[in-house]
């Protein structure tokens, strides 16, 4: 039987993945998903930690930090990247956060993720609560929360004229919802009328004209309203109370999400919390069975009552420490108590704003000062194990972008580590790895598994190259803080890029790349500041040969080839902390300081004109790359102006080339 290449490329794969699984490292889970601060995902990445803690697996969490919704498609397509960084080779399971990656046209980047998976048919793979072509479902599983929520409404608080709000019609979690809370009511013997049976969006608006339709008149008054989501709730409450209609006196509402807007909403949402903590756990129980057959299953315990927040809107009693955790999430604290330890389990976004982090940023005069900044201020991120900043060996070359997928090697730029582990910034200590790691650090012993959360570093969809924040399973899920963080760094390696290149262009020929005069004079002030006692000054001025012929004769592009082919000779010769200059037109110059004996002033001469002979002999063109030099060593570096030594130069060049009967001639 012949085996397609698409056979042969599975195969391969299949083996792969053997191979690293003998290798006896530690388990990892994959999950992939957008918008991670989202309070569903924090609930279901806290029951994935839960799990991957009980059997000390790791978790990497490659995140999208904006929905697939997001408006600005190169920006949404920068985000998306993340999920090509992940080598299928080196995880033991994929969980895909389903319903938020949903929202693209053509639900493009799903589909090129579920592509991937599609070649990885002994990998286990699950889908949350949505279902992903190709990939096992794992269902929400909330039908006794959501029944609770009508048993809360219904013997709580004695309502029996019951009005069902839920999203969009046919849509399956909408319909899924409407079907459990309908059956629960009646299951008391109570009867829904059809009028209030409501399809809304999901949204704040639908919550805001059922209650228009309640005060006209349109919808029978009901006694109690169960929503389906907390935004409708929202909406509900606030659009009832504005029109007079007392909540709860008049109408009882609950929400269905916990959500931590309901929690510190102005009439404050009585809501259930999903299921989805179970839902994560349960994903990474039945990973565990594939990968680990016979292995114990330790069960995720639930405890409904954990799922109940009481809120104003049900009349029930309100736990303040509760609403004030959602309060403080979400306040602007400019100023905290730093003796307190609770104030170390996450950094607020009014502390982060607080740190003038985008000034410290744009403030980098270089692209090494950039990194260190990111390196220091990266402790505003606490708590956490490490953060690392990797970026492509190229990321300051704005002549060669991309936008697709990960080059082969790429650089560890920072690294800072709260826990002892090596720490360092910069181009001098980048440490160069296989982009197929993912991350040296997960092929290293740990004591105990960690999550490690894999973010995008672009801009405007230019791939620049990831960041990553390595936890323990203890420590909170990443919110906005970490996404604020990673769009500062997203801007200020572009900004510093953007500074250096226009430098360049100030200070550099762009023909050549040498400097320019610009360039030049603000080189050697650095120069002769560093200095020593007794330098010397070593000044060469070469000129082409022959410019007009060739570009009179063979084109000027042919021209153009000469003066590159006389810099990159010029280039050659020099020597460490020797500068080149094409000071304009075929004219250029290679200035030192140093120690320096007057006979180097003829042998640097003859090492230009016979590196440039076997350039002109190597380049086979039917004209001779030439060029007359002169060089002038002056004793000590300080007693002559740069000026006045190229002019001295320049007249020994000129004699070189009338004895050599070389003007403009070839």
């Amino acid at each position: 039987m012949m085996l397609t290449g698409n056979c042969i490329e599975t195969i391969k794969m299949i083996s792969d993945r053997k191979d690293n699984i003998m290798k006896g490292r530690r388990k990892r889970i994959g999950l992939f998903v957008a918008y991670p601060e989202l309070t569903h995902v924090r609930r279901t990445i806290e029951g994935i930690m839960a799990q991957c803690e009980k059997y000390d697996y790791d978790l990497c969490v490659f995140a999208s930090n904006v929905h697939f919704t997001f408006p600005h498609l190169n920006y949404l397509r920068g985000e998306a990247n993340i999920f090509e960084l992940a080598n299928l080779d080196e995880l033991d399971g994929v969980i895909l956060d389903s319903v938020t990656m949903v929202g693209d046209k053509d639900s493009q980047i799903q589909k090129r993720l579920l592509d991937r998976l599609e070649k990885y048919p002994d990998l286990p793979k699950y889908a949350l609560e949505l279902p992903s072509e190709g990939v096992e479902l794992v269902e929400s599983n909330s039908d006794e929360v959501l029944r609770e929520e009508c048993r809360h409404v219904i013997e709580v608080h004695g309502r029996k004229k019951i009005c069902v709000l839920t999203g969009t019609k046919g849509n399956e979690i909408a319909e899924k919802r409407l079907n459990v809370l309908l059956d629960e009511i009646r299951k008391h013997g109570l009867e829904v009328l059809p009028e209030h049976i409501i399809y809304g969006d999901f949204y704040y608006y639908s919550g805001d004209q059922l209650a228009k339709d309640i005060a006209t008149g349109k919808v029978a008054k009901p006694d109690a309203v169960v929503c389906a989501s907390d935004c409708m709730a929202m909406g509900l409450v606030d659009r009832l109370v504005k029109l007079g209609i007392k909540v709860p006196e008049d109408i009882v509402v609950v929400g269905f999400d916990a959500s931590d807007e309901g929690a510190i909403n102005v009439t404050t949402v009585a809501s259930y919390e999903p299921a989805e903590k179970e839902m994560g756990a349960e994903a990474v129980n039945r990973i565990r069975a594939k990968i680990e057959p016979g292995a114990e299953i330790i069960p995720f315990e639930r405890d409904m009552h954990t799922h109940f927040h009481a809120g104003a809107s049900c009349g029930c009693h309100v736990d303040p420490v509760y609403s004030m955790r959602r309060f403080r999430d979400y306040l602007y604290i400019s100023s905290y108590n730093p003796a307190d330890e609770d104030n170390e389990h996450a950094t607020g976004i009014g502390a982060f704003m607080e740190g003038y982090v985008m000034e410290g940023f744009t403030a980098s005069a270089t692209s090494e000062e950039c990194i260190m900044n990111i390196y220091s201020y990266a402790d505003l991120l606490k708590p956490y194990k490490n953060f690392y900043l990797c970026l492509k060996e190229d990321w300051k070359d704005m002549d060669n972008e991309t936008y697709d997928g990960y080059p082969e090697k790429m650089l560890v730029y920072a690294a800072n580590s709260q826990v002892g582990d090596e720490s360092f910034y910069g181009q001098k200590d980048a440490k160069l790895f296989d982009t197929s790691r993912m991350l040296p650090k997960l092929d290293e012993e740990a004591e105990k598994a960690s999550v490690y959360y894999f973010s995008p570093v672009h801009f405007d969809g230019i791939l620049l190259g990831f960041a990553v924040l390595q936890r323990d399973f203890t420590q909170p899920v990443i919110n906005v803080v970490f996404r604020s963080w990673i769009r500062y760094i997203n801007n200020a390696l572009e900004m510093t890029r953007t500074k250096e290149r226009l430098e360049a262009f100030s200070i550099r020929d762009m023909m050549t790349g040498l400097y320019n005069r610009r360039g030049m004079y603000e080189k050697f002030r650095q120069m002769l500041a560093s200095a020593k006692e007794g330098d010397s000054l070593f000044v060469a001025v070469a000129d082409m040969d022959g410019l007009k012929y060739v570009n009179d004769t063979f084109g000027h592009a042919e021209g153009d080839f000469g003066i590159k082919a006389v810099s990159s000779t010029l280039v050659s010769v020099a020597r460490p902390g020797e500068i080149c200059v094409r000071s304009g037109g075929d004219e250029f110059f290679l200035i030192g300081i140093g120690k320096y004996s007057e006979k180097e002033e003829a042998g640097r001469a003859i090492a230009f004109t016979e590196a440039l002979s076997k350039t002109s002999e190597e380049a086979g063109k039917e004209y001779n790359i030439s060029a007359s030099i002169g060089c002038v060593i002056f004793e000590d570096c300080r007693q002559i102006s740069l000026d006045n030594a190229l002019s001295e130069a320049d007249e020994r060049m000129y004699r070189y080339k009338v004895k050599n009967r070389r003007h403009r001639m070839v």
